[in-house]
Parts: C-alpha cells; sequence; structure tokens
C-alpha cells in the first residue's frame, strides 16, 4: 500500500503506546514519549535473585488467554514474541486462608484445558453450587447477550435478576473480577454486563493462561523496533494545534511539531494535556474512572493457605471487611526458572502484610475501571476519532468497549494506526 510518511508523536510507552508506535513505524516517523527511566509496560518490573539464579519479574504480571486477546497474540506473533502456557489454578479462601470454600485446577488435553475441582475430599454444597451456577452461566449469558438481553445492564443487576447465588456472585465472580480488573467490588459491581459475559464467553475457561515466555521486556525490545526516536524521563506538559501542525511541549520548555500526537497515556492524565480545542474529548475522557492498587512482590509464605493442597498457582482471600479481595500468585508456579527455589509471591491489594525482611518490591498502579456511562462515552470518544481532519488521537485500555486490559489496548492502537494509513498485518 501507499502511505505518505508523516512526522508522528506517541506519547506513553504501555501496552497501547508500544503497540501504535510498532503499527504506525511501518510507514512513518514515530517518536515515542515516556515520563519513566524504562519504557512504560517494564517500568515497574524487577529483578530477582536467588544464589545464581537470575530473573526479571513482570509487575504486575501479564498473563492472558488465547481466545478473548485474539490481537494480542496475533501482535506477538508477528514480532515473534514466543508465548508459554501456565498454570493459574485458583483457590478461594476465607477467614485468614483458615476456610477454603472454593477452587479448581487445570488439567491439560493438548491444546485445551480443562477445570476441574481441586480438592474432590473438600466438595462441599457452596462448591458445588458454585460449579452449577458457573456451568449455567456458560451456557445461558451469551445466549442472552445475543438476544440484547443484557443492554443497558450492570453484571450485578444480570446476575441477580437471573437468580444466580449469593455464593457465586459475592464469592466468586466479584473477587475475581476485582483481581482480573484490579478494582474494588463497588467498580466490579458496575461494569456493564455485556462486558463481563464477553470476557467469561470467549472460552477462556477451556483455554488456559498464557504469558510472553521471555517476559514481558522481550515484548518491549520488539516492539520498540520500528520507532525513530525514543524519549525516557521525558514528561509531556502540553499537546496543542499550531497552524497545522500539532505542539508537543515537555515540561522542560522543549517543543517539537508533528503532523499528528497519539496520546497514549491514562485518560486522566491525558485531560491535563489537551487545550481548549479539545473541548469534547476532554468530557468524555474525564468521565472515565480510574482506582488505585497495590502489588508486593514478596516470599512470606503466610499470605497463602497453609495445607499444601489448598494451596494454586493464585490464591484468593476474602474479608468482609474489605472492599476488594486480596489475590496472591504463586511465581514458582509461573516461572520455570523459579521452580525449586525459595517461595515468590506477588500480592494485590494485601489484606495480610507480608513480614518485611521477605519483601522484594512495592509498586502502586492506576487503572481504569468500566460503568455504563464510561462505555457511552468511549463510544462517542471513537466516533470523534473519524472526524477527517483530527490530528490529535487517544490510545488506550480505556478506549475500547472491552475489560481495560492488554487486549483492549492492542485493539485500540489498532483503531488508530489503521486510521492513519497503517495497514494491520493480521486478520481476526
Amino acid at each position: 500500500m501507499t502511505v505518505v510518511k508523516k512526522k508522528i508523536a506517541v506519547v506513553g510507552s504501555g501496552i497501547a503506546g508500544l503497540s501504535v508506535a510498532w503499527l504506525l513505524g511501518r510507514y512513518h516517523d514515530v517518536t515515542l514519549y515516556e515520563r519513566h527511566d524504562y519504557p512504560g509496560m517494564g517500568a515497574f518490573n524487577l529483578t530477582y535473585k536467588e544464589g545464581d539464579l537470575e530473573e526479571r519479574i513482570d509487575v504486575p504480571l501479564r498473563a492472558f488467554n488465547t481466545c478473548y486477546y485474539k490481537n494480542l497474540v496475533a501482535l506477538y506473533n508477528e514480532m515473534g514474541v514466543e508465548i508459554q502456557r501456565t498454570d493459574h489454578s485458583a483457590s478461594y479462601s476465607s477467614n485468614g486462608n483458615k476456610n477454603i470454600y472454593f477452587g479448581y485446577r487445570y488439567i491439560e488435553f493438548g491444546k485445551r484445558a480443562m477445570p476441574m475441582f481441586a480438592n474432590l475430599s473438600s466438595v462441599n454444597l457452596k462448591s458445588l453450587t458454585v460449579a452449577k451456577d458457573a456451568a449455567r452461566f456458560l451456557l445461558f449469558a451469551k445466549r442472552d447477550r445475543r438476544k440484547g438481553l443484557t443492554e443497558g445492564l450492570t453484571i450485578e443487576h444480570y446476575l441477580r435478576a437471573n437468580q444466580y447465588s449469593k455464593a457465586f456472585i459475592e464469592e466468586v465472580i466479584f473477587p475475581s473480577f476485582a483481581a482480573i480488573c484490579t478494582c474494588s467490588y463497588v467498580a466490579v459491581k458496575q461494569y456493564p454486563a455485556e462486558i463481563i459475559i464477553d470476557f467469561l464467553a470467549s472460552g477462556m475457561l477451556f483455554n488456559g493462561i498464557w504469558r510472553a515466555k521471555r517476559g514481558a521486556e522481550d515484548a518491549i525490545h520488539k516492539m520498540l523496533k520500528n520507532c525513530s526516536t525514543l524519549y525516557c524521563n521525558t514528561e509531556v506538559k502540553s499537546i496543542t494545534k499550531q497552524n497545522g501542525r500539532v505542539s508537543v511541549l515537555e515540561t522542560n520548555g522543549k517543543e517539537q511539531l508533528f503532523d499528528h500526537v497519539v496520546i497514549a497515556v491514562q485518560a486522566n492524565q491525558a485531560v491535563k494535556m489537551i487545550a481548549k480545542d479539545e473541548a469534547t474529548a476532554n468530557k468524555l475522557l474525564s468521565t472515565i474512572p480510574y482506582e488505585r492498587s497495590e502489588v508486593v512482590v514478596h516470599g512470606d509464605v503466610d499470605l497463602i493457605p497453609n495445607a499444601v493442597q489448598d494451596r494454586a498457582p493464585v490464591n484468593f482471600l476474602l474479608d468482609k471487611k474489605q472492599d476488594k479481595p486480596m489475590a496472591s500468585i504463586w511465581l514458582n508456579e509461573i516461572y520455570p526458572s523459579l521452580k525449586g527455589r525459595s517461595p515468590l509471591f506477588q500480592t494485590w491489594n494485601p489484606i495480610l502484610e507480608p513480614k518485611s525482611e521477605t519483601v522484594v518490591g512495592r509498586s502502586h498502579f492506576e487503572r481504569p475501571t468500566v460503568n455504563l456511562e464510561s462505555l457511552a462515552a468511549i463510544r462517542s470518544l471513537n466516533k470523534l476519532h473519524k472526524e477527517h481532519d483530527r490530528q490529535i488521537w487517544y490510545c488506550g485500555s480505556y478506549a475500547m468497549p472491552g475489560i481495560p486490559l492488554l487486549e483492549s489496548a492492542v485493539q485500540s492502537a489498532m483503531s488508530v494506526a489503521d486510521s492513519l494509513g497503517a495497514d494491520i498485518p493480521w486478520s481476526v
């Protein structure tokens, strides 16, 4: 295809910024701005050392299934990023890990994976009820979505209206998605039903979980391949239109002009950069809600169940006094290099504080969530991108009507790249 080469700035190098830079950089001159020391998707990664072992740990851990994350997987395949299956079986407990009320293990059959009860000897009425509701959800939720019966409903409204059990709703679905979306129960309850249904009904429960074999930094390195210029430790102050071009002004006073600028930072950061002539975008971006979360990497085994048969690669702990669950990922079960090494965990929302001497790193994140109002704003934002003279673009996991994770970020990058004349080298 013939494309007129343009000078394009991408502000922000999370997965969305890196993806759009890779797609656009095949045809255009791309400059990437990042305020951290390293490109954003790896800004919080850390190096873990034990004896002769030195392993880079992704913080947060980036895992995905190949059913829902089709465009992410296609991008990784296109760039040559190898992926490998990991075990994300789960355990659910309460009362300080003393009450294990549900759990499942994945059993692999070739390319498929089947979830089974984790410990048949501990199967009880609650776990059977959860399993029955899970089967009913997978059978009927997608049908309801297709018939338009979920339109305008939150996931809480949909589940309660269809009389799913309290155990399934409050002790499995809400905790699971609070962890997946790194948000509170309050935020999960407000998610549009169609988004949660699309995620769960994609076939993910029978696909297993995958990760980049060599970690996120392998993907970052390959995504930067098409980038002409990379500025790290560079914070952008403002983005304004100037005589047919777009100005990017850094906080140090340095200014450059571009034909187009892709703003690939969080929506609540983007509104601080744009000028009054982007008032419509400002209003739409301002409706995107955000919540803060904490992730701790540590070696304290007391944060997961005591009994070996009750432990899993992903361990949930619920506390009625807390507004979100604790989720501890057992990294030794995820990273092949950590097999047989000292216990290492990545815990989101530490209800129980790990022993200080076991803490390797602590990070804080701010992530978007989705509600019915923000979903409408996202759709309006995508219509705004269709203006024939548009030069400022908004790209991020928040900018597509799905769960704001890796897949939505790549989809957003694809949409912007396509609008700027860069074809997408795969079909999903």
